[in-house]
């Protein structure tokens, strides 16, 4: 498919995870990355990539619409946890110059990314831990405070007394405090269509993390977890590729702990079990019928991998 495709956040394993499965695939367009840094890993696996402003930049939106006339971009996936809100503010507006924007739309993104909002938006609906902003009134310990608009586990702590709860209040500002949940966690790998249909949806357990990110996963079959994700993408009216957090409480039960709208760092396991999502959202744009494609169940291990650099050339 002779595509010109969007890589932002060059620097991060969604981005790495993306134009590795896309290389596996054969795909045979151009891969264009981008990212603030420098010195991002994924630059040096795409055919072209440019350093650009912070999203949070005002210089941001215009970098990049000039980055995309140049490159003749076609289609830009949803893989930074940051430029997805800067592009999809601007989505309509891409759309009308021929860019497919692979993501769902602002409004969406805005409410799973917003703790609060989305725990209003889903409560009721669907198991979640117990949630509040009245952190003063909590009495169930352990628990689990994390800021309202986060990323990652960042100034995300466990608190197992009141005291703990206190101090973390009075170093972390705007946060929210929920059920400590003990048991197996799990991301599910979800993918819509960009009119909001879902998919399918790919279960792994997160056997290891690192700063949020899965280092150690295992990639399963649970209809349970299948089915409660793409009910969830389903009732957010998520499109694109997405992925999501469960966590099991004391009792065994799965509750949603948060939707990110964009690909996963670890959809990379999803694509060894044999579940590629970058190639099938390509064949959905493509207007190719879609058959969801059997997985195995696989265990995968990280490490790291080496780029060298002419230093003299930066």
């Amino acid at each position: 498919m002779s595509l010109t495709v969007l890589i932002p956040g060059a620097g991060g394993p969604a981005a790495v995870s993306t134009i590795k499965s896309l290389r596996m695939a054969g795909f045979t367009g151009r891969i264009v990355s981008t990212d603030a840094n420098p010195l991002s890993a994924g630059f040096y696996l795409s055919d072209s990539f440019r350093v650009v402003p912070k999203a949070s930049d005002p210089a941001f939106y215009a970098a990049v619409t000039q980055l995309i006339a140049e490159e003749r971009v076609d289609l830009i996936f949803p893989t930074s946890g940051f430029d997805i809100y800067a592009y999809g503010r601007y989505k309509v507006e891409l759309e009308r110059g021929g860019v497919v924007v692979a993501m769902s739309d602002v409004d969406t993104m805005t409410t799973c990314a917003d703790k609060w909002q989305f725990y209003l938006k889903t409560h009721g609906v669907f198991p979640l831990p117990e949630t509040s902003r009245e952190l003063a009134d909590w009495q169930v310990f352990p628990c689990f405070v994390k800021p309202v608009l986060g990323k990652g586990s960042r100034d995300s702590y466990r608190c197992d007394r009141r005291d703990e709860l206190r101090f973390y209040t009075s170093q972390v500002r705007d946060l929210i405090v929920q059920e400590y949940l003990p048991g197996e966690e799990y991301t599910g790998d979800v993918l819509s269509d960009l009119e909001g249909i879902p998919l399918l949806a790919v279960p792994r357990i997160r056997l290891e993390t690192k700063e949020g990110i899965s280092t150690k996963g295992k990639v399963i079959k649970d209809s349970e977890i299948e089915g409660l994700c793409l009910e969830m993408a389903r009732h957010l009216g998520l499109k694109g590729p997405t992925c999501m957090q469960l966590k099991r409480d004391r009792a065994g039960a799965l509750k949603f702990l948060e939707v990110n709208p964009r690909i996963g760092g670890g959809m990379m396991f999803t694509t060894l079990a044999g579940v590629n999502i970058p190639k099938l959202l390509l064949d959905l744009i493509a207007g190719m019928d879609m058959t969801v494609p059997d997985w195995k169940e696989v265990t995968v291990l990280r490490y790291y991998e080496e780029i060298v650099l002419d230093t003299h050339s930066l």
